[in-house]
């Protein structure tokens, strides 16, 4: 194979990648826009969920209006609870060994300020006393993802509409690892 025909079948795969992408958003468009017979356009939104987890409760059926506001599903919260406890008991933890990290680097500092202590030891204590923080610090940002996830157990319809299609049940597993799942779609009213 020559360079011409080289260059060509890249070319062409480009080519067929873009042909295919822009086929896939037109694609993506049209399925969440519905036309209507006066010519009036409604969209029709996805909704999913930006957690993993087990469905507890759905709340909407298909057909039904919804308020902004209003709850249309649930998950199971008892393991991210979970979590929660044990991210506030290891900020708790966390928060107490930095305190005494500090104490002992005050220590150390007032010990080497008195020529007692060498300053190796003080830059242990001041290696242990910045370990803590860090420790606290990545502790508290756990705690605040889990409540991140505590906080979006439950979705909320975010404007009124109908609910054209419900995707999800009770018991069901969502795994939004790889992408969002879709679990309802609601046309804006």
């Amino acid at each position: 194979m020559n360079k011409k025909q080289t260059l060509m079948s890249y070319i062409s795969k480009k080519h067929c990648i873009f042909l295919l992408t822009c086929f896939l958003i037109v694609s993506v468009q049209l399925w969440s826009t519905n036309v209507l017979a006066e010519g009036t356009v409604i969209a029709g939104y996805e909704i999913t969920s930006p957690i993993t987890g087990l469905v507890k409760k759905v709340h909407v059926t298909s057909g039904q209006t919804v308020k902004k506001g209003e709850l249309l599903l649930e998950f199971d919260s008892d393991l991210i609870m979970s979590n929660l406890l044990a991210a506030k008991a290891k900020l708790s933890f966390e928060q107490l060994n930095q305190v005494e990290a500090k104490k002992e680097f005050e220590r150390a500092e007032e010990l080497y300020d008195r020529t007692v202590l060498s300053e190796q030891e003080l830059q242990q204590a001041q290696i242990l006393y910045s370990k803590a923080k860090a420790q606290y610090a990545t502790a508290k940002n756990k705690l605040v993802h889990v409540q991140w996830h505590l906080d979006h157990t439950k979705l909320y319809a975010t404007f009124s509409g109908k609910v054209e299609q419900v995707f999800s049940y009770p018991g069901q597993f969502v795994n939004n690892k790889l992408s969002a799942q879709t679990l309802l779609i609601i046309q804006s009213l």
